[in-house]
């Protein structure tokens, strides 16, 4: 049986102590404090800042350096959003909770942090902004109503029909009053992407409320209206109507809306109208359609041209008071664009335009805000492939020119191909004066590393020898100061997304490897997975023994020039490797057996600071053999359970084990049959009496009250004693476990 932070002789064992570390160990470590769908705050069920508050000392001692938070800013929908339908950038809490927490505990967080020297990350949405007012747009009206064969052709794409409303003023001096109007639509363009695609038109008034209860009604074709020699289907104010793009005849669908004066105010009113696509394929089902025709039956006129368009962008009204921007800020406004490609698509609610000089002015006070008034020391930056890389260069030189120098700057590039990730770190830093390129690392989520991880713990046949070569360091040539590596985020949360099958073995390779980057782990793994105990015992590896490291030998990659006799398992499955010049002058080799057999092999590593005779110690005490020796022929033989990870130092560090074994409940455990222990209290050595004929092997564990397993072995059922002599003071609980039956009793050492 493994041993843990003790070493086990059949006569006794004796307390092990973890050397210092030198204050020069400082690897840096961030996790996802927070998973999509965490508790509401106002459900009673806690809330996520409370609890990262309350987490502080411990994710402190485990290493962890930096904080990504939630989304601080409200969005439009409040408590009920995750946040990334950002409104008020300056409101953090102040004016009602957000989903996070509230003011009260972001200042408790605050100072907590600020204490520890944990740095907190914000969550930062400088694409899109969603929840503004609506208000005329001008911009938006003329792309509809210009649209046409050729800028479809040429790659414009149409506005997104579920970001605007259109309005007719009518009552009062306007001319329009009661009578039935004629709304003539079709698509501006006539293009054959947007026939056949559905849509739904609703009208209403500040009278008539729309209603979105009752069922749709759907047209009836032909319905082209009498410019077209058929007739029109009515439609009742509130109600609404299913219809599609038509691509024959005179391509028009019209709607007769009879008002009576009952359905609005005289003295003035407003027919507000949405047309909004209703397919399933997104921005692909966006099509170019609008009122092309508006006739007033009782003037007997087309009033088309008083129709004006109106998006939610009005940002000068927030409870804050700041960030104000308005339609001008956003696309379209004038400045070059197509609405399609990574950069300028709406993908999601208004799309930012930042080569606006007042966009920018809003977006870097928010930032410097941050930093000046709610100490966040690091930005994470959503969705950067959809803003200018320019962008993120200048306000970095923005916030260096002010003495602001973040530790971290990450931004989420969600793409899989390392070129293109360094592609986008490349352009960041062509745009970064060199004072700040010197001060700022700026790095990236390296998601095409994580993809091959993902596929070496989920994909049967994967040859996990791949993970070797990908990555932004190993596929694209970039470098570590430039990369955050993860494993689960936020955004992997639907079925066949996560990596369900031993996340643990992803963990090992990103903890262990430190030229790759600065690992990210995800609240949800640490947490509600439970794999917290493996992962700080990783970070401890990490900071004690391969900190500064400045070579990594892949021992076991495709046409490695380190020879490998496998006895069970193969190269296919295994990711072998060893770090060198640490600070901490050790050799370390790592072994991750992705297997689902007991990994058997001689492998030869790199001796140029390591000599036959020397011996390593399995610092986590997870294989059969704590030490390993390496033989004359520069080989170790390594021995690795299915699906697990053993970590090797060099050395004799059978006083320096680190413990990652999962406390146990301590309710379930003594829930066990109980048995007789003498003397109790116990000095040297502990006796026990288990009244029965079973003669095969007892398995004997020592807990604490915390449930941390102490001590564990394996003896013959003949033996009934166990030394404590090296126990120090305390309650314990001893565990006696013979075939499927479990015994428990509870012991105090003097």
């Amino acid at each position: 049986m493994r041993k843990l932070l003790i070493g086990f002789t059949a006569l006794g064992f004796c307390l092990a102590f973890f050397s210092t570390k030198s204050k020069s160990q400082t690897p840096d470590f961030m996790m996802q404090g927070w998973y999509w769908d965490y508790p509401l705050f106002y459900t009673g069920i806690g809330n996520q800042i409370d609890y990262l508050n309350q987490e502080g000392e411990h994710l402190k001692d485990a290493g962890f350096t930096y904080m990504w938070l939630p989304p601080l800013a409200k969005s439009i929908s409040g408590s009920s959003s995750m946040g990334y339908n950002v409104r008020d950038y300056y409101d953090i809490g102040d004016y009602g909770p957000a989903r996070w927490g509230d003011r009260d505990g972001f200042e408790a967080l605050k100072t907590t942090y600020n204490s520890l020297g944990i740095k907190m990350v914000a969550d930062m949405i400088y694409n899109h902004r969603d929840g503004g007012s609506w208000e005329y747009n001008g911009a938006v009206e003329g792309w509809i109503e210009n649209m046409n064969y050729t800028k479809v052709a040429a790659g414009d794409q149409p506005f997104p029909s579920d970001r605007y409303q259109c309005y007719l003023p009518i009552g009062g001096a306007t001319g329009n009053g009661a009578g039935t109007y004629y709304f003539k639509i079709r698509s501006a363009s006539e293009h054959p992407n947007f026939y056949s695609k559905p849509y739904q038109v609703i009208f209403w008034t500040n009278t008539v409320a729309a209603d979105y209860v009752t069922a749709p009604t759907t047209e009836a074709e032909p319905n082209g209206g009498g410019d077209c020699g058929e007739s029109n289907n009515s439609i009742i104010l509130g109600k609404r109507k299913n219809a599609t793009i038509d691509n024959s005849g005179c391509k028009t669908d019209e709607f007769a809306l009879t008002l009576s004066a009952a359905d609005f105010n005289a003295a003035g009113d407003t027919i507000w109208f949405k047309m909004v696509n209703t397919g399933g394929g997104g921005l692909g089902d966006m099509t170019d359609h609008y009122v092309y025709g508006l006739w007033n039956g009782a003037l007997g006129a087309d009033v088309q041209s008083q129709i004006k368009f109106q998006t939610a962008t009005d940002f000068t009204n927030l409870p804050s008071g700041q960030g104000a921007m308005n339609y001008l800020n956003f696309k379209p406004n004038g400045n070059p664009t197509q609405l399609a490609g990574d950069q300028d698509a709406f993908y999601f609610y208004y799309d930012i335009d930042q080569t606006v000089g007042s966009t920018k002015d809003v977006l870097y006070d928010y930032t410097k805000y941050l930093w000046t008034d709610e100490s966040i020391r690091g930005y994470r930056l959503d969705a950067v492939k959809h803003f200018p890389g320019w962008f993120v260069g200048d306000l970095l030189d923005d916030l260096h020119d002010n003495g602001m120098n973040p530790g971290m700057v990450v931004g989420e590039n969600y793409d899989f191909t390392p070129a293109v990730l360094k592609g986008w770190l490349d352009d960041v830093m062509f745009n970064m004066d060199g004072d700040t390129k010197a001060a700022i690392n700026v790095r990236v989520f390296d998601f095409a590393l994580r993809n091959n991880l993902e596929q070496a713990c989920d994909a049967f046949g994967y040859d996990v020898r791949n993970v070797f070569n990908s990555g932004i360091v190993d596929g694209a040539g970039g470098s570590g100061f430039n990369v955050v590596t993860f494993i689960n985020n936020h955004d992997f949360r639907d079925a066949g997304q996560p990596i369900d099958n031993d996340p643990m073995l992803a963990y090992a390779y990103i903890l262990t490897n430190n030229r790759l980057g600065i690992p990210c782990v995800f609240f949800k793994d640490y947490y509600p997975l439970n794999l917290r105990y493996q992962i700080d015992g990783l970070m401890e590896a990490h900071k004690r023994y391969i900190y500064g490291a400045t070579q990594v030998d892949y021992l076991s990659r495709f046409a490695s020039p380190y020879t490998a006799n496998y006895i069970s398992g193969g190269a296919n499955t295994s990711l072998i490797y060893q770090t060198s010049y640490a600070e901490s002058g050790r050799e370390v080799v790592v072994v991750i057996n992705f297997s689902g057999n007991t990994l058997k092999v001689d492998q030869t590593i790199n001796t140029a600071n390591i000599s036959p005779g020397d011996t390593l110690t399995d610092i986590f005490s997870k294989t059969a053999f704590p030490f390993i020796t390496v033989q004359g022929d520069n080989q170790i033989y390594l021995e690795i359970p299915a699906r697990s990870y053993a970590v090797y130092v060099e050395g004799d560090l059978s006083d320096e084990l680190i413990d990652i074994s999962t406390p146990v409940n301590i309710e379930q455990l003594t829930n066990a049959v109980t048995f007789d222990v003498f003397p109790n209290p116990v000095d040297d050595v502990l006796y026990y009496h288990i009244s029965d004929n079973n003669s095969s092997n007892q398995q004997v564990n020592i807990f604490d009250m915390t449930g941390k397993l102490i001590y564990s072995t394996t003896l013959s059922s003949t033996e009934n004693t166990i030394s404590t002599k090296n126990l120090i003071s305390g309650t314990y609980l001893i565990q006696i476990i013979r075939d499927e039956e479990i015994r428990i009793a509870k012991f105090i050492k003097k």
